[in-house]
Formats: C-alpha cells, sequence, structure tokens
C-alpha cells in the first residue's frame, strides 16, 4: 500500500547533531508496512539540528506502556482502528485523562474516515491533529511533523518556565537569609536567561573595594549563578574562577563597560558605595537593548535585598545584644554574671534541637529564653539579695517575678518577644503540676517552658548564688535524673542525660566574671 504516492524522500544535506538527543516519535498502527514506509520517509529528517528516534506499537496496548515507561514521547502518529474499532480514541483518552500527559502531540491518522467522522473526533478528544492516511504525501508529511515538534518544543518550554516560576514563589517566603537568598536569586536568573533565550550558564556578583580602596584590593561577592557557574554561589574571587571568564570579568570591570566576547556577554552596572555589579552570561546570542535592560533590573534588585538582609542581620544582631544588655542587668542586680542567660539561650537552643522542635522554632527559644526571668528586676533588693532560706511570705513575692515578667513583655506583637513572655510564663511550672503560677502539668505546659526549666535549673545547680556554692557535676545529674517525671518533661531529660557533655561544654565555654 503506497500512503505517499505523490513524491519522493529527499535525502538530507547532512545528519543531526550527534551532541543533541533525537525528537522521539511514537509510531502506534497496527500496519508494519505504515512503520516502515513512514520511518523510510522521514528519514534524514531534522528540526533544529536534531534527528528522530522512531519507537514503535503495533497497538493500543503496547502504546499505553511505552506511554508509561517514556516522559520523552514528544509527538506520536495514532491509527483509530487497530484491536478494536476505536482502540486509537481510547488512546488518547488514556494519554490526556489518565496520563495526564498533555506535552505529547497527538495526531490521529487513519485509513478509515467512516469509523472516525473528523469534526466529531476533533471536537470530543483532545488531539492537536487529524489526518487520512491518503492524504499524506511527503511534503506534508514532513510539514506536519515541523508543525507538531515546534509546537511540543514550544509546551515544553512553558511547562519549564510555570515549572520555574512556581520554585520562585515557593522561595520567597523562606528568604530569611543570604544562603537562601542566592537559590532564589539563582533560580530567578536560570528563568531570566530562559526567556531571554540566553545561554544556560550566567552569573552575577557584587565588586566591592577593600579597606580605603587605594591599594587596588577587590573582594568578589557572588549572588547568583546557573549552569557551569553554579559552583561559584559562595562569593569568590576572581583568582578562584576560570581564567578566561576571570579576564572577562576582569576587562569589564576595567573599562567600566559592558562587554560582548565571542562566547559570552558581560554586562557592567555601576552599584552604590564604589560597588560595582557584574553579569555574566555564556554563549548568549543576540543580546538587544530590552533584554540588557532586564538584566540590569535583576542585578539591581537582587543587590537591594541583599542590603536589607545585611540592614536585617545587623537589627536581629543588635536585638540580641539589647536582650543580652537587659537580662544581664537583672543578673547584675541579683549580683549575679549575665554568663547565665547566655547559656540558658545556648542550652535551650540545643535541647530544642535534640527535641527535634522545628528550626525556626529552636531558634526563636533560643532568642527569647534569656527573659525568662526579667521579672526579677521588680523584686525587691531585701528579697531578691537574702542569702538564706525565704520566709513563706518572701517566698509569694518572689514567686510574683513569674507574673511582672509577662506583663512586662505580653504587650508586644513581636514574635520573639511574644514567646518570651511564653517562657517567662511556664519556666516555674512542673511536669507533675506542683510548679507555678497555674499548676499545669505535661503537656500542656509549652514545651518552650519545658525546655526553659530544665537547663535554667542545671545552670542555677552548677553556679554560684548568693544563697549555695556550686555543685559538684555528679550531684547536678544525680538531681535532675532524681526530677525526672516529677519536676521536669522525662523526654527531655532523657535526652538532656545522654547529651551532657554538650551541655557541659557550653557551661564551660561561657564561664561567669566575678567581681574583684
Amino acid at each position: 500500500m503506497d500512503f505517499f504516492a505523490e513524491e519522493k524522500p529527499v535525502a538530507p544535506a547532512h545528519g543531526p547533531s550527534k551532541a543533541d538527543k533525537n525528537w522521539c516519535v511514537l509510531l502506534v498502527d497496527d500496519e508494519p508496512e505504515v512503520h516502515k514506509v513512514t520511518s523510510v520517509v522521514m528519514r534524514g529528517f531534522e528540526f533544529q539540528g536534531r534527528g528522530l528516534e522512531f519507537v514503535h506499537a503495533y497497538s493500543a496496548a503496547e502504546a499505553t506502556k511505552l506511554f508509561q515507561s517514556r516522559s520523552d514521547i514528544a509527538m506520536a502518529l495514532v491509527d483509530v482502528v487497530m484491536e478494536s474499532e476505536h482502540a486509537g480514541l481510547d488512546l488518547v483518552h488514556d494519554v490526556r485523562k489518565t496520563m495526564g500527559n498533555h506535552l505529547t502531540r497527538l495526531v490521529l491518522r487513519t485509513g478509515q474516515a467512516g469509523q472516525a467522522p473528523e469534526e466529531r473526533v476533533i471536537r470530543d478528544y483532545d488531539i492537536d491533529d487529524y489526518k487520512e492516511k491518503t492524504e499524506l504525501s511527503t511534503r506534508k508529511m514532513r510539514t506536519l511533523f515541523y508543525s507538531m515538534l515546534r509546537s511540543y518544543r514550544d509546551i515544553c518550554l512553558i511547562q519549564a518556565q510555570r515549572d520555574g516560576l512556581r520554585r520562585v514563589l515557593d522561595a520567597i517566603p523562606k528568604i530569611q537569609t543570604a544562603s537562601t537568598l542566592h537559590v532564589f536569586a539563582s533560580t530567578v536568573l536560570e528563568q531570566l536567561t530562559s526567556l531571554l533565550g540566553l545561554g544556560s550558564s550566567a552569573l552575577y556578583c557584587v565588586v566591592m573595594p577593600t579597606g580605603d580602596g587605594s591599594n587596588g584590593q577587590i573582594e568578589t561577592r557572588t549572588m547568583a549563578a546557573t549552569g557551569e557557574f553554579i559552583n561559584y554561589q559562595i562569593g569568590k574571587p576572581f583568582t578562584d574562577f576560570p581564567e578566561k571568564i576571570a579576564g572577562y570579568l576582569r576587562e569589564a570591570l576595567t573599562t567600566k563597560n559592558s562587554m560582548h566576547y565571542p562566547d559570552a556577554y558581560v554586562h557592567f552596572m555601576p552599584g552604590h558605595d564604589e560597588s560595582v555589579n557584574l553579569m555574566l552570561v555564556s554563549e548568549h546570542g543576540a543580546l538587544d537593548d530590552l533584554d540588557a535592560q532586564f538584566l540590569e533590573i535583576f542585578m539591581h534588585n537582587v543587590a537591594v535585598t541583599f542590603q536589607n538582609l545585611g540592614l536585617m542581620e545587623d537589627l536581629q544582631g543588635t536585638a540580641r545584644d539589647l536582650v543580652y544588655m537587659l537580662t544581664g542587668a537583672v543578673e547584675a542586680r541579683s549580683k549575679e554574671s549575665g554568663a547565665h542567660v547566655k547559656r540558658v539561650a545556648l542550652m535551650s537552643e540545643r535541647l530544642a534541637v535534640l527535641a527535634e522542635v522545628p528550626a525556626h522554632e529552636a531558634e526563636m527559644i533560643k532568642m527569647a529564653s534569656p527573659l525568662h526571668d526579667v521579672g526579677k528586676i521588680a523584686i525587691p533588693d531585701s528579697i531578691l539579695h537574702k542569702p538564706g532560706k525565704l520566709t513563706p511570705e518572701e517566698w509569694q513575692v518572689m514567686k510574683r517575678h513569674v507574673e511582672f515578667g509577662v506583663q512586662m513583655l505580653q504587650g508586644s506583637h513581636r514574635p520573639i518577644i511574644r514567646k518570651a513572655a511564653e517562657i517567662a510564663g511556664y519556666h516555674h511550672e512542673k511536669w507533675d503540676g506542683s510548679g507555678y503560677p497555674n499548676g499545669l502539668a505535661g503537656n500542656s505546659i509549652p514545651i518552650s517552658g519545658r525546655i526553659t526549666a530544665l537547663v535554667d535549673v542545671f545552670d542555677a545547680l552548677m553556679s554560684k548564688r548568693s544563697y549555695k556554692e556550686p555543685w559538684p557535676l555528679d550531684r547536678v545529674a544525680a538531681t535532675i535524673t532524681e526530677d525526672q517525671g516529677r519536676h521536669f518533661d522525662p523526654h527531655l531529660t532523657e535526652l538532656f542525660m545522654k547529651h551532657l557533655d554538650d551541655f557541659v561544654v557550653i557551661y564551660e565555654a561561657h564561664p561567669d566574671i566575678v567581681a574583684a
């Protein structure tokens, strides 16, 4: 049977590039002659330098298995009538609806048009074209392949860009650290170069003079990287880049101009505070003014974001310092060393991590726990500094430091301060319900309070106080073990004792400084 009688195949001028994978085309037909003739007619066909890889199925069932095992089928020519009069239509339905494959271009090719009227099939089935076998000449067949492969290429590109945009949107809420911003910026850069049709490898860095700038030394901070430059995301000097890349960047920096090279483009953009922004794109092709503007907007916004992150880190550092200063003042008023609050912060974080508390929550506990006894600032000196045991009346006053601390902290809407109010209010509760101020028991006590309670007692027993000398480690360990399940959360106590050395290291690394 000659389905292509009008024209003979045209031999290609050259074969496909071996560097690229061929387009996968699935032929689904129960007539072996159709497979043979189609392969002959399309021999030597190329689209964008890539040839064809034909995969053969002689029934809808065979085709289903191929669709399930391969994700790279660009195009499928599907016969309608095979093991049943509507096997091809059922296959199309399964591919689109059951498998959710909307990328592969599906072309129905039938020799019995009456079995599947064209208008009904195009209306009711998600196909991309409908052809009768007798109408497909060599020229029309090749035109069909060009059309379908071009469509497949464009849809895959759109899908890839949608996936990239989703990754960008998923990353936005997580931009809290410079390392996360590297990932975010690199993802955006990857999508930007793809949309502009630029090379797959790009590098964006900020160059800053060191010292007063008179010695000519510079510091390079890599903001984003894709492709072959992905290993240079952590801020590398030019000397660590490949020599050719370093030369390109250095020339743009020296001339203060954007530079075109046979295999790369370097975009130069002056920054603030004598800094310079450099973007290198490899295998860029043509870059028009609009493309350059997009790259400049990208660099500007990433640079501003990094600057804001730096300011945020400074503010967070200042907040931590203020917390330590405030709690240190409370400890000093108690004639105790301010190192206690720093140790409690570090020990609380360590125990939270051991308890598999989420990382963000563990960081919050670390930041907030130093304020656990801030209410002591409202306790009279006569009680706070008393060297001996407190009377029942004095003890009732001392216990009010919890109330005072909560009152001081609970008015804030800042998450860290609210966490501090929680810790201040619950770190004197006990696992068996015998604590204060509310007599809570077990898991009804927030884990931040249970964690701080344990490390606070450990540090207090290990340290000198106005009413006691420091206890030896074995006595402290025995006391904590004895109070497991009574004062302290049993699970937290088990973790604490199992990793006791970690807490001893923290204690010894931050010793009390006793005034002369």
